[in-house]
């Protein structure tokens, strides 16, 4: 009896502890529930106790719901092996909370492990124990629901009728391994936490290391001289495809770098020069850097022919005011990509170069005088008569040459698509053409500006046609014409039937200070009539120059063989036809409906296109006709040489004209006046008695 009573307090407060636990365990049922499951499990395994015990354990089963800790530690010490195999985490925290406790709760477990005295069973002093503690009995009581909860309760967690314990409230309740526990699982990121049964095992990104891919993007990134389009283009053509390299494969070029080499080198053949590309020799190793070199040295060459092919050589409005194209150039990504899916990358270079006919036709004219084969070549037209300059030209083969070749670089700054109906007006030649799927349907003569006052080179589109139409004076005119008369004093105005208007208004001309105000603000124009200056009709294809076409009453000019006496309009010999191929295309007008247009009367009658047609300005010196025969005319605005320098690099030593006519100053205009003294107000308007200036805009020669 006495060692029953010295275990007696070592007893209850194991019961205290196990009431605790069995409170804590509402709060988290699954681990707790499952290690007395597992516990439960373990015992039954085991030989079965005494019958005293058993009716022993079922009682305190049915007060308390669970097993007491004494039963428990005594059916582990049965079975020591097996608790060890269905031990849970929660039980192993129970147990390190056991053993980290203070020293009385220690001892007390030290005495319960010693074996019970024959004469007195276990289910005895636990029941006894259980009598002489009721404080800690209640305790358990009020800590636990009113209903006693089984204790086959899953792991899924506690009942929906279950209530939470009052230990579950206290922050003591939770020991510090179960604190500690749920801290590490609330810190396992979610991707880490274990995957349902069933479901597929996430795979872990690949990462690819590529060899050669870092280092070319690393030299496309210091690559000095590269544009800007150039760099972006490489790098993304570059990080799309990896190690998968477009020119070189296992240290040696591919089948396509050996193509479009070998086309490269043949630049010369279509008037570009094979020695401004820069080609790679094969890697000499293995190593990144020399494969990256050779590679981003090829792609290179191969972006610089496609721009020379394209006329990106040399921009043409850097060599004259007057020269206003800009080339199509292809962007480099569309270059790149293209090759890279072409079947035969020396065919996708071949096919860069401009498509048009002509183009084709002078570089075979190239090829044949380039090889010593003089092409079949008619007079030039336009050249002055029996000068030995002229003659020198025609008879130097590096003249011909470079004459060929400027002709050919032209062409690469037209329009691809000239359009299947369009209006062609070459300048050196003075000539008209209206053109239907290659073929001319009209062609008329023209006059064009004069060396000071040029026809700028460019296209458009043709929009509008105007009968009866009002001239109204540009500012060049007013400024270098018109002002200086003014300024002295004569009738400039009356005398050619001009009117000028300040504010929608006419006035009278001879009330204006002119030396203190800017012509420019005054609208100055000639109303319709026999002598307006553009005659009939005028043809519009809005634009920044404000050039147009129109009729001309000065029509003897056209028998001149160098045409050039306009301010940079076109003058076209018979505009009333011309006006009737446009109306029949565009709107089905038949001739008779221009003629009932013009004799009507009405006065700047605009008729809109319906359907508007492009229109190209060249300036063209050299043509292979029809029969194979080489024309080839004056460079009478000196085109062909600006061209030159700027193929050769000497675009910056050309001095570019100013057009801009500043501020006005009247004493300086002034000395542009008349200084003839054979002309005055008072004299006959005679082609003998005009001032130059007056027969130049008024075309009375």
């Amino acid at each position: 009896m006495r060692s029953a009573r010295i275990l007696l307090p070592g007893l209850a407060l194991s019961a205290f502890f196990a009431s605790g636990a069995l409170a804590t365990e509402d709060v988290k049922p699954s681990g707790a529930e499952q290690a007395e499951q597992a516990i439960a499990a373990g015992g039954e395994a085991a030989a079965s106790p005494p019958a005293d015990a058993q009716a022993s354990g079922q009682e305190a089963a049915s007060t308390d719901a669970q097993p007491s800790s004494e039963q428990t530690a005594a059916e582990s010490n049965q079975q020591p092996a097996e608790a060890e195999q269905v031990a849970s985490p929660a039980e192993e925290a129970v147990t390190e909370q056991a053993e980290t406790s203070d020293t009385a709760p220690e001892h007390a477990a030290a005495e319960a492990d010693q074996p019970s005295s024959p004469a007195e069973p276990e289910t005895a002093t636990a029941q006894d124990a259980t009598d002489e503690q009721p404080a800690a009995s209640e305790s358990t009581a009020e800590a636990k629901p009113e209903e006693p909860v089984e204790p086959a309760a899953t792991a899924e967690g506690p009942s929906e009728n279950s209530e939470p314990t009052a230990t579950a409230e206290t922050p003591e309740a939770a020991s510090p391994a179960e604190t500690d526990a749920a801290k590490e699982a609330a810190a396992v990121p979610a991707d880490a936490q274990p995957q349902a049964e069933g479901e597929p095992a996430s795979e872990a990104p690949v990462v690819v290391e590529y060899k050669f891919q870092p280092e070319l993007l690393k030299q496309i990134a210091e690559a000095k001289g590269l544009s800007n389009q150039d760099r972006e283009a490489l790098t993304a053509f570059y990080e799309a495809r990896g190690d998968d390299l477009l020119w070189v494969e296992d240290g040696k070029f591919t089948s396509r770098a050996e193509a479009a080499m070998a086309e490269i080198r043949q630049a010369d053949d279509w008037g570009l020069e094979a020695s401004a590309f820069d080609l790679p020799s094969a890697p000499v190793s293995a190593d990144p850097a020399d494969v990256a070199s050779t590679e981003l040295k090829l792609s290179l060459a191969v972006l610089k022919y496609a721009n020379h092919a394209r006329g990106g050589r040399v921009d043409p409005r850097r060599l004259s005011n007057y020269l206003d194209r800009q080339p199509p150039l292809l962007p480099s990504s569309e270059v790149l990509a293209g090759i890279a899916a072409a079947d035969a990358a020396d065919a996708y270079l071949r096919g860069l170069h401009p498509r048009h006919p002509q183009f084709e036709k002078l570089r075979q004219a190239y090829l044949a005088l380039k090889n010593g084969t003089m092409p079949d070549e008619a007079e030039e037209e336009g050249a002055a008569k029996g000068k030995s300059a002229a003659k020198k030209e025609r008879t130097s083969k590096e003249a011909r040459l470079r004459k060929l070749l400027v002709n050919m670089e032209q062409w690469r700054w037209m329009p691809e698509n000239l359009g299947e109906f369009y209006i062609w007006a070459n300048i050196p030649e003075f000539t008209l053409r209206v053109m239907r799927d290659g073929e001319s349907v009209f062609t008329e003569r023209i006059i064009v500006g004069k060396a000071d006052t040029q026809t700028p080179i460019f296209s458009d589109e043709m929009e509008t046609i105007v009968f009866h139409p009002t001239w109204g004076v540009p500012d060049s005119i007013k400024v270098k014409e018109i002002l200086p008369g003014l300024v002295r004093g004569t009738r400039v105005l009356e005398r050619n039937d001009l009117r000028i208007q300040y504010r929608g208004k006419d006035i009278d001309p001879s009330r204006v200070d002119w030396t203190r105000v800017d012509i420019r603000n005054y609208h100055v124009y000639q109303p319709p009539g026999a002598r307006n200056v553009l005659g009939v009709v005028k043809f519009l294809f809005p634009n920044k120059h404000a050039v147009y076409m129109h009729d001309t009453p000065a029509k003897h000019l056209f028998q001149s063989s160098r045409r050039m006496f306009s301010h940079g309009c076109m003058r076209v010999r018979n505009p009333l036809q011309f006006a009737s191929v446009l109306l029949a295309e565009s709107d089905g007008w038949t001739a008779g409906k221009v003629q009932a247009a013009v004799k009507s009367g009405q006065r700047n009658n605009h008729v809109n296109l319906s359907k508007k047609i492009p229109v190209h300005i060249t300036y063209f010196t050299a043509w292979v006709d029809d029969d194979g025969k080489l024309k080839t005319w004056s460079d009478v605005y000196g085109h062909e040489q600006r061209i030159q320098m700027g193929l050769e690099g000497k675009a910056h030593l050309i001095a570019k004209q100013n057009e801009d006519l500043g501020k006005v100053q009247a004493e300086v205009v002034g000395r542009l006046a008349e200084t003839r003294k054979t002309w005055s107000p008072s004299s006959s308007w005679s082609s003998n008695s005009q001032p130059d200036w007056a027969r130049r805009v008024f075309g009375q020669w």
